[in-house]
């Protein structure tokens, strides 16, 4: 396995402010604290009404967890792989209305 490129460790450092991000703005809401921080890039969803923000949970954890991972590793591999393939899903749930 080759050195993780400069272009893959700035994804994945993005995807770990991403999920670290989603992740204390669903905790947040969950505890109904009304911030410009939690509400930014809010959206409500008809599909999953008051589970929400609980059904994001654990793949912000594997996120955050496989990013870290990743990054101190410094080697993509096949939990990189992973991580990126499951980005489309997150954009077909956001746009699931």
């Amino acid at each position: 396995m080759r050195v993780m490129s400069k272009k893959w460790r700035f994804v994945f450092i993005l995807l770990l402010i991403f999920f670290t991000y989603h992740l204390i703005r669903d905790v947040l809401q969950i505890y109904n604290i009304q911030t410009p921080f939690a509400n930014l890039g809010h959206t409500p969803h008809r599909w999953c009404k008051p589970y929400c923000d609980f059904v994001t949970i654990p793949p912000e954890i594997f996120g955050i967890v496989s990013s870290a991972f990743l990054l101190k590793r410094n080697r993509m591999g096949l939990l990189g792989i992973l991580l990126i393939i499951i980005l489309p899903l997150w954009l077909i749930a956001t746009l699931i209305n």
